[in-house]
């Protein structure tokens, strides 16, 4: 770590055209907003992983941002890591799930739910053709075939499963009885072009993988449903994070970002300690951004009432912060991708993109607003904490009726640091 650091790594494993997935343990950030440029980057072309036990909301603000997998143990990163080494990634979050003993295609399709995956429900042709080839079992999905399948009849399930429209990914469970040949041999067999992940419930070790006998390739073998479930539910998580727009960090030419460098200096000049900025100083700085509060008495409370702040960690810099109890974060610049990711993960998104009868609110005056913020944080590291509280989101406006601005002297960087450029 003294002469290699983790962003020197990625940058490695980024060009070396042999690395197919980074795994880092990472104690300390030298320079988190590089690794955040850098995992995003390398991220876009192969999968970064991490095992993270505790994590702060700089962590994961940083992590989400980065599209870097998360994991909560060691185990947990291995197997994930199995997965992501040996099958494609998912195009989506519906896992078909087949298996030969009932109670653990239920377990697996309970832990799937609950990690956001979704369980196919086999129709029409595909669910006819499944009754035909196991007519004593379940397929509407998790499919149970009975203790009885024979091995060519489960590859055929298997095969006719990821042939079916929608499916994105398979679990194949299988638990050996006095009433069936050898059904991992049928899953190594079966011609299954979804990314697939087995569960041998009989298995000693917690992880292991087998070799294909369609083709190349390895196959995960887990030994709990839930370990498979969890590793695909990173993986689509993965997915969904590659494919969405990158997104852009905005220039507000109406910003005066020299006369708020003005103010700030003048400020700490005058009170060298720092502190809380007065109502009207709060405002002017405020104005500077383009961010304008509004009196308390124009502005009905029939909104959605939401808290936007900024936050100061030591290591990774100001943070945006909003929500209405519950805060979500991301590290600043904000671009407007970011700021539509944090409004949906608030915990007052249910309110302010719309529900029955409720319409939604302002989300694009919300999200500028969001990003003005981001734009003062990022320029101003003295700012060490706001708050906008309240703000009331409306369908027709976004309204910030108070504010606070701490004021902290920002220690020079030091020049003993490494900093990679």
């Amino acid at each position: 770590k003294l002469d290699v650091s983790g962003n020197d790594m990625l940058m490695w494993w980024e060009h070396d055209d042999v690395t197919k997935l980074a795994v880092l343990y990472l104690e300390s950030f030298g320079n988190p907003r590089k690794f955040a440029r850098t995992a995003r980057r390398v991220g876009a072309k192969l999968p970064v992983l991490t095992v993270r036990s505790r994590h702060s909301a700089a962590d994961q603000a940083l992590f989400e941002q980065a599209g870097v997998i998360v994991t909560g143990s060691v185990g947990e990163l291995a197997e994930t890591a199995a997965l992501l080494a040996t099958q494609p990634v998912p195009a989506g979050r519906t896992v078909a799930i087949v298996s030969n003993a009932g109670g653990a295609g239920v377990l697996a399709a309970d832990a799937c739910t609950e990690l956001g995956l979704t369980v196919h429900r086999p129709r029409g042709l595909t669910r006819r053709r499944l009754r035909a080839l196991l007519p004593g079992g379940t397929v509407t999905g998790p499919v149970d075939t009975t203790a009885a399948i024979s091995a060519g009849n489960f590859r055929r399930c298997l095969e006719l499963l990821a042939g079916d429209e929608g499916v994105d990914a398979m679990i194949a469970l299988v638990q050996p009885t006095g009433a069936n040949s050898d059904l991992i041999t049928a899953i190594q067999d079966a011609d299954v072009r979804v990314p697939l992940a087995a569960v041998a419930l009989d298995q000693a070790e917690t992880i292991r993988l087998m070799p294909r006998l369609a083709g190349d390739g390895q196959i995960p073998v887990y030994d709990v449903p839930d370990a498979a479930a969890a590793a695909l539910a990173h993986a689509a998580g993965y997915s969904a994070w590659r494919t969405e727009p990158r997104g852009q960090v905005p220039s507000f030419p109406d910003v005066q970002a020299a006369d708020a460098r003005a103010l700030v200096t003048g400020v700490l000049h005058r009170e060298p300690g720092g502190g809380w900025l007065p109502p009207d100083k709060t405002a002017d700085l405020l104005h500077c951004y383009g961010i304008r509060l509004t009196d308390a008495e124009p502005v009905q409370s029939d909104g959605t009432e939401v808290k936007i702040g900024v936050t100061h960690d030591r290591v990774f810099g100001p943070l945006v912060v909003f929500g209405s109890g519950d805060h979500a974060a991301r590290l600043t610049p904000l671009t407007d991708t970011d700021a539509d990711a944090l409004i949906r993960s608030a915990d007052a998104a249910p309110w302010l993109l719309g529900r029955r009868e409720v319409p939604a609110t302002d989300l694009e005056t919300l999200r500028e607003l969001l990003l003005r913020v981001s734009r003062l944080a990022d320029d101003l590291p003295e700012v060490t904490e706001l708050e906008l509280n309240p703000v009331i989101a409306k369908p027709h406006g976004v309204f910030a009726v108070d504010a606070r601005i701490k004021l902290t002297p920002y220690p020079p960087p030091d020049p003993f640091l490494r900093r990679l450029r």
